[in-house]
């Protein structure tokens, strides 16, 4: 009889391998938020708001810069963004008067998605900060369960890292893809502070004597 062999184990994968994975994962979401959004935007012209039409995608963009403008005015870089902005806005404009419904829709689409990349953007330092909070909570929590009588469940580290992140990353891409003006800080603020709460359990949920 021939001797089963194990199947060969995977190597371990390095830090810069682990970045371009998670780089990868992170264009994959985005490209298929896109295109979720362009398919939602192109359902809704012609069977959610067939009598607005285009100018339902126009209101929203319009408030979504309005709403982006208003809260980069104490940003140091305020005029260089609000220019970039306006140049968006107006090469929508210019298609509009060009182009057919489904082309002015996808134009407007992609400036909207551009806004909503931005606020995104824009809150990286505050998810910074709740990661970086949440893995000294965690780690401090980690070693008062080492040199205490805490429980050691392998079980919770790992369904808190894959519930939390499959939670963030689902209020992303929802923001990113539906179709309706929602304030981008109802949204991507629930979701920074629950991806900080998911750290925080992870690192004190992580094997005590390592």
């Amino acid at each position: 009889m021939s001797e089963q062999r194990p199947p060969p184990s995977r190597p371990l994968q390095g830090p810069i391998g682990w970045l371009l994975s998670l780089a990868g994962r992170l264009i994959g979401l985005v490209i298929g938020a896109l295109v979720l959004r362009i398919v939602l935007e192109l359902a809704g012209l012609y069977f959610w708001w067939p009598q607005e039409g285009c100018r339902h995608i126009f209101q929203v963009m319009r408030q979504e810069q309005t709403e982006l403008v208003i809260a980069l005015q104490p940003h140091p870089l305020k005029n260089e963004m609000v220019m970039l902005l306006e140049n968006g806005t107006t090469h929508g404009l210019l298609a509009n008067r060009f182009l057919q419904k489904p082309f002015t829709v996808l134009a407007y689409t992609l400036v909207s998605f551009m806004l909503r990349l931005t606020w995104l953007v824009a809150m990286l330092p505050l998810l910074c900060l709740c990661v970086v909070i949440g893995l000294a909570e965690g780690l401090v929590q980690r070693d008062l369960r080492r040199f205490g009588s805490g429980l050691e469940s392998v079980f919770l580290h790992r369904y808190v890292i894959r519930s939390g992140s499959s939670v963030a990353t689902t209020l992303w891409v929802f923001y990113l893809a539906q179709p309706l003006f929602v304030p981008a800080m109802l949204v991507l603020l629930p979701a920074t502070l629950w991806l900080g709460i998911t750290v925080w359990m992870a690192a004190g949920s992580f094997k005590r004597w390592l």
